[in-house]
């Protein structure tokens, strides 16, 4: 039971927001229903990152945390370049400074990079990271990283298993950059595309 205990800890700990990762405070996402499950948008200075949650039993929990399925959620943020200290490879600098966190919060931490979850693209990263209390209790997420101009749009989805990896792959193939404020013009315009797709 402890050891149940500890985990949810680790795990809320998780979906916690960082303090401090924002340079500006970015909109929250939108999400609009589709037959089959949601099109979302998060915006970031002059551009947006569009994604598509597939699946009726998809839930908003809140714009930032969404329950893909049963047992299986994720968490939406934006980690600005500053944070990453590393202008060439933003994406691989998102992903040790996550490592280097839980490093500092964790016993043990393994990481492996899922290039066979994003094929050839460049713009994307899929790391899966395995956390590890004191007991050897574990946590694990996908942890995605879309790059931008002033940094990296995240996603963590939890738990990171075998049976989860289509979902990500599926996932992750609807994300795009798209290089335009997202505006009352461009809302309009995806809320339109979405009510085409019912």
């Amino acid at each position: 039971m402890k050891l149940l205990a500890q985990l949810s800890l680790l795990g809320a700990l998780m979906l916690l927001p960082v303090k401090g990762v924002q340079a500006e405070t970015p909109k929250d996402p939108i999400y609009v229903k589709t037959s089959n499950g949601w099109n979302a948008a998060y915006a970031h200075g002059n551009e947006y990152a569009e994604f598509r949650v597939i699946g009726n039993g998809a839930k908003l929990q809140d714009a930032y945390h969404i329950l893909l399925q049963k047992g299986v959620g994720m968490m939406v943020s934006f980690v600005d370049k500053k944070e990453l200290q590393n202008d060439r490879d933003l994406l691989s600098a998102h992903a040790q400074w996550e490592i280097n966190y839980w490093h500092q919060h964790a016993s043990r931490v393994e990481s492996n990079i899922r290039e066979d979850l994003i094929g050839t693209r460049k713009d994307l990263k899929v790391t899966e990271i395995r956390v590890y209390n004191d007991e050897g209790a574990q946590m694990s997420s996908y942890l995605i990283g879309l790059a931008a101009k002033d940094g990296v749009f995240a996603f963590s989805v939890s738990p990171a298993k075998k049976d989860v990896d289509p979902l990500v792959k599926e996932l992750v193939s609807s994300f795009k950059l798209v290089p335009r404020n997202l505006d009352a013009e461009e809302t309009k315009r995806l809320s339109s595309e979405a009510k085409a797709q019912r």
